[in-house]
């Protein structure tokens, strides 16, 4: 059996119009205005007073009161006010409807809350035209009630609607999502707070243009791109303009090498070749005009950094705008320095300044852990090696100064406790002296880091590197499982190993019953040192650095500050002598 079908409507879809919308002030803010601006208005007006009506049983039940919003322009108004509950239908001109996708549903912004719409209407011929008004409530947007529509001689004159609602938002909030509303809108806005007093004084709502700030502006197919240098901006923050509507639709972002990041706006002129999910435009349809609008949108921002004297565009972007028949200057050749990482991912640092690459430069390409990247820093900082090693940027890698730098592919750490080399991931493990108590590994005569480093032309090579400290064991374990070696010829402190030992295995606890990180870091220092006296020196040196370090922190603000005080202690025992001044005195 052959037969056709068509696409309708249903009546059933009408129960769900209050549902089109969220309700929200933004919601009504936005689509009234752009109504307005569609009736040819050339201001808003708006206003909050005290409400005349009674309170309904959710603002009586939430002890809200309500305010009464009034939102009046001077456009052409709206001649027949059945448009109003036609969803889907609009007054507007053909070419309007083209140019903006005019989907006829905007006033259903307001299908939940009660509302009163009073408007009159521009005649051609210069003649008044009478005025209407209609009060409506959720059952008739559901088609469940009829509206009256009475003759109105108060209806704005000599034309233009207004639309009156009752809101429960405090003033504050209702003022703030006008601003919202009127920030990039094409019109002036004005908004009045009469709730405390009638005769207060309208006050017209800040605008700025959104391409404001942009060092360039470009049309494209009905739009204008306004590209930006450097701009700060949050997660998923407008990027077009749709005549003071703001939304986000994924324009392109262009990050350089060690520069600011380039963005792009766009701002709405006489676009109908943009899709908007409807009724709400809340975002973009994903189709092959959004797809061709970004890729335009990358090529205003690569027109832009071509005229800039230091753009410094990665390789990728380099190319895609050759590919376009844009030249933009590359970077130079100038890379960071590497430093050593850190396991306390809290220590933020500055990056080290830029600094020439030069012919005997090396780009750390490996990623070594912290106590790895702690003993390779002192090793190259001792053999005046550190100054040729730079942090390794896979946005360059294209640029023929970039791949012909060596790189180092992988580190190994050797120790040796007579003529055989181990690596330290061999060396042995001691046995806990008691639980809880930190290892102490033997120490080996020698010690050296040998870097395998890849050659742009030719085979990979090895550079040693002699060293006198390494950690061996797991990075990121605690204190506990950490296994400092030190050369028997080093001369390394204990405070200079305890420095080590934190760079390398400090990584501070952030759950909510751990103590502050100044205490954590404060008590890692202190086993750190210990544990550093007890290698470097003696058990007995790190138990009275220990015991002196704990008597300065817990008790030195007991004693007084013009007498000595003699402590001994003798388990279970504790001998305090307070000496008198004059002996305090004496014996300074």
């Amino acid at each position: 059996m052959n037969r056709t079908i068509r696409a309708r409507i249903h009546e059933t879809a009408v129960k769900r119009v209050t549902r089109i919308y969220a309700a929200t002030l933004a919601d009504i803010f936005a689509e009234t205005l752009q109504n307005s601006r569609r009736a040819d208005a050339t201001r808003v007006r708006i206003s909050v007073s005290a409400s005349t009506v009674r309170p309904d049983e959710t603002a009586a039940a939430t002890g809200d009161t309500p305010l009464t919003v009034t939102i009046a322009d001077d456009g052409a108004g709206i001649a027949d006010p059945a448009v109003l509950l036609s969803f889907g239908e609009n007054g507007w001109d053909d070419a309007l409807v083209r140019r903006e996708d005019a989907a006829g549903f905007g006033f259903a912004s307001l299908a939940r809350r009660n509302c009163t719409v009073s408007s009159r209407s521009r005649s051609p011929d210069g003649e008044m035209v009478p005025g209407w008004r209609v009060a409506l409530e959720p059952a008739h947007f559901l088609g469940e009630a009829d509206a009256e529509v009475h003759a109105h001689d108060e209806a704005p004159y000599p034309y233009g609607t207004a639309i009156s609602f009752e809101a429960t938002e405090a003033i504050a909030a209702i003022r703030n999502a006008a601003e919202n509303a009127a920030r990039h809108f094409p019109l002036p806005v004005v908004f009045e707070d009469r709730t405390k007093d009638e005769s207060a004084s309208p006050e017209e709502l800040p605008r700025r243009a959104f391409l404001d700030g942009a060092i360039h502006a470009e049309p494209w197919q009905g739009l204008v791109f306004g590209v930006f240098q450097g701009r700060h901006d949050g997660y998923r923050d407008p990027d077009l303009n749709f005549f003071g509507l703001t939304l986000t639709v994924g324009l392109p972002k262009v990050e350089t090498v060690h520069g600011a990041t380039w963005s792009v706006l766009a701002d709405v002129d006489d676009c109908p070749d943009l899709e908007l999910v409807l009724p709400a435009r809340k975002e973009a349809v994903e189709n092959a005009f959004l797809k061709d609008m970004r890729d335009a949108a990358r090529l205003a921002i690569y027109r832009t950094m071509a005229a800039d004297p230091a753009p410094r565009p990665a390789f990728e972007d380099w190319t895609r705008a050759r590919e376009a028949g844009i030249e933009i200057a590359p970077p130079p050749a100038v890379l960071r320095p590497w430093r050593p990482s850190v396991a306390d991912c809290n220590d933020w640092r500055e990056p080290g300044k830029l600094a020439e690459a030069g012919r005997d430069a090396l780009v750390m390409a490996c990623d070594p852990e912290p106590p790895e990247a702690q003993a390779l820093w002192r090793a190259a900082e001792r053999d005046g090696f550190a100054p040729r090693l730079f942090e390794a940027d896979r946005r360059l890698e294209g640029y023929s100064w970039y791949d012909g730098i060596d790189r180092t592919a992988a580190i190994t750490i050797l120790a040796a406790a007579g003529d055989e080399w181990t690596d330290i991931d061999d060396w042995p493990h001691p046995e806990r002296a008691r639980p809880g108590a930190a290892q102490l590994p033997s120490r080996p005569a020698t010690i050296r880091i040998e870097l395998t480093v890849s050659q742009a032309a030719g085979p990979h090579r090895t550079h040693a590197l002699p060293a006198d400290v390494a950690f061996a064991g797991e990075a990121w374990s605690g204190l506990d499982d950490a296994l400092p070696l030190v050369a028997q010829d080093s001369a390394l402190q204990p405070y200079e190993l305890a420095a080590l030992l934190r760079a390398g295995f400090f990584s501070p606890s952030d759950d909510v019953e751990a103590d502050s990180w100044e205490t954590q870091k404060d008590r890692f220092d202190e086993d750190a040192l210990h544990l550093a006296t007890r290698l470097l020196l003696s058990d007995d040196e790190a138990c009275r650095q220990s015991i002196t370090e704990a008597v300065r922190r817990e008790l030195m603000w007991f004693v007084p500050g013009d007498r000595a005080v003699d402590i001994r202690i003798r388990r279970p025992d504790v001998t305090v002598i307070l000496a008198d001044p004059e002996s305090a005195a004496g014996g300074a």
